[in-house]
């Protein structure tokens, strides 16, 4: 019944990316930089959602990726949206994948909120159906402050939880910054300390990421992310422990339109026990 919910997504997940294709060739749509999840075994090293991203558009694709020591391939579907109302960005996705020989669909759904023009904050909650990989629930919350004259320099601090579907539970708190040059450069880095029950383990993760482009033409990211993973769950009863990762993603956003365009992203992964490449590709319409 799982499997067949997952594949309902997957289907929902495509049949909207053709109508974007379709608006696309007759020369209508826009973008986004932000890739989509994947597997959030433990919570990942990557950053909360940067000012420079889009809003008010949809965006929908698919992903491939395969993985070395006989653990098969991931493959899924994904869509999502941004919206902004006041002083209120909402966010919604809705993500149908297929790892490690399970399947399941992840929703989630948060809002940004600017208290005023120094101070923002973020908060996303998600959930799941199907998916041993997927988490039973999380939550994460930021809050950002701007400095300097011309505010290019932001701070972030942010708190997470995740519940997987079996015994672990993850609590981390992050730090970062994100500095704006004169265009078209920012640069932007981070650090989560994680502690994960039972057994209390502590496993801090960073990264790095530099972006180059303007909006309404390209954004071309270059993330780089390193650290320890308390545990990783790769099956219903089979669960990886206390190990170092290393990831490197490349992010393109690029405007085919006046309004549209393509996010493409390709990432590879690597841990003592596989090492995973490959990537997604996705269609975005602004309005």
């Amino acid at each position: 019944m799982l499997r067949i919910l997952c594949k309902v997504a997957l289907s929902f997940a495509v049949s909207l990316a053709l109508p974007l294709l379709v608006c696309a060739q007759d020369g209508l749509l826009p973008a986004s930089a932000q890739e989509p999840s994947q597997q959030a075994s433990a919570p990942p090293a990557t950053s909360p959602i940067p000012e420079k991203l889009l809003v008010n558009y949809v965006e929908a694709g698919g992903s491939y990726e395969s993985l070395s020591s006989g653990f098969g391939h991931w493959d899924g579907g994904y869509m999502r949206t941004v919206i902004v109302t006041g002083k209120n960005t909402w966010n919604g996705e809705i993500n149908g994948q297929e790892e490690f020989g399970d399947s399941g669909v992840y929703m989630a759904a948060g809002d940004t909120y600017n208290f005023n023009s120094s101070w923002y904050g973020a908060l996303t909650v998600g959930s799941s159906a199907g998916g041993f990989f997927w988490p039973k629930w999380r939550a994460d919350a930021f809050l950002n402050r701007k400095w300097s004259e011309r505010q290019q320099f932001i701070t972030t601090l942010g708190f997470g939880y995740y519940a997987a579907k079996d015994v672990h539970r993850d609590r981390s708190f992050f730090a970062g910054s994100t500095y704006y040059f004169s265009k078209p450069w920012i640069i932007e880095e981070g650090i989560r300390f994680n502690l994960s029950n039972p057994g209390k383990v502590f496993s801090p993760a960073g990264f790095v990421a530099i972006t180059q482009g303007r909006d309404k033409h390209h954004y071309v990211t270059l993330n780089a992310g390193f650290g320890e993973e308390a545990y990783q769950i790769v099956g219903v009863a089979s669960v990886l422990t206390r190990f170092q990762s290393q990831t490197a993603t490349l992010t393109w956003r690029q405007w085919i339109g006046k309004k549209w365009g393509i996010n493409f992203v390709a990432d590879y992964y690597h841990s003592p026990f596989y090492h995973r490449d490959g990537g997604s590709l996705g269609i975005f319409r602004e309005f």
